[in-house]
């Protein structure tokens, strides 16, 4: 498992807020040292987890999930600085991939405040629909509230570390996505706030296990590797050059076999004229 510091949120945190007190030195730096993501990539998230959507209704992660892959991001809605930013940047970078939220997969924000109800929950969600800048239904977007007890399980159950500080009265917080497959098994996770939207398309594809995108989708995937240290997709240069070697070895073949064929054709012509 590998576990990463929310340094990004950090420093976005303090230089939004400069002088904030969850940025401040003595027990707040304590509190932040205990924040991060604990990767635990092919563990089970429990989907059976009751949480309230923006109109009221209980609903399950399963019901919403309806076995397709899935975003799943752990935010605070009254977050006074980074998770308007978050989601911000996940609505606008969901814009770039190909993919249909709603359709193709499914993306789910649960609020880690328990004190954050329907209208927080709203509000959320016209983050996400202001910043996606292609057509999508109201109803793409799963923005949810819960109690604590549930927020908490499913927090562990993703390892993702957050902290309360009374004094400030605010939530220390890692930025970031946990991809989960069609079984709610994690796949991957996408940390901070610079994964892209290719990142996305091919955490999504990852996810699917074939069943998202077509061929061409996955032979892209395969030339890009996951690393879970920066929580982004890059090129496999091994891969691709192990492909380009194969390549090589089959052309140079096919000339020695076309070469080989003109020579005995060519043998074969002079017997025949003699």
């Amino acid at each position: 498992m590998t576990k990463r510091p929310m340094l990004l949120h950090v420093v976005v945190a303090c230089t939004l807020l400069a002088g904030s007190t969850v940025c401040a030195e003595g027990p707040q730096s304590r509190v932040l040292g205990r924040v991060g993501v604990d990767q635990k990539p092919g563990a089970s998230v429990p989907m059976d987890l009751h949480f309230t959507d923006r109109q009221g209704n209980s609903v399950t992660l399963a019901e919403l999930s309806n076995g397709q892959p899935t975003l799943l991001e752990l935010a605070w809605y009254s977050c006074p600085s980074l998770c308007d930013l978050s989601l911000r940047r996940l609505g606008s970078r969901l814009s770039e991939v190909r993919y249909t939220p709603g359709e193709d997969f499914q993306v789910i924000t649960v609020s880690i405040d328990p004190r954050d109800g329907a209208a927080q929950a709203r509000r959320a969600a016209s983050l996400l629909e202001d910043s996606y800048q292609r057509d999508t239904d109201v109803d793409s977007w799963h923005v949810l509230t819960g109690e604590a007890d549930n927020i908490e399980r499913l927090a562990d159950s993703l390892g993702f570390q957050y902290q309360y500080d009374a004094d400030s009265d605010q939530f220390a917080h890692p930025a970031g996505l946990a991809v989960l497959d069609d079984e709610g098994r994690i796949s991957s996770y996408l940390l901070g706030l610079t994964f892209s939207g290719n990142d996305i398309q091919l955490a999504l594809t990852r996810a699917g296990r074939g069943e998202l995108g077509g061929i061409s989708d996955q032979l892209v995937l395969r030339c890009f590797h996951f690393d879970p240290e920066k929580g982004v997709y890059t090129l496999d240069i091994l891969w691709l050059l192990n492909i380009a070697c194969l390549i090589t070895v089959a052309v140079l073949l096919l000339l020695v076999g076309v070469l080989m064929w003109r020579r005995r054709s060519n043998h074969r012509s002079g017997n025949g004229g003699s």
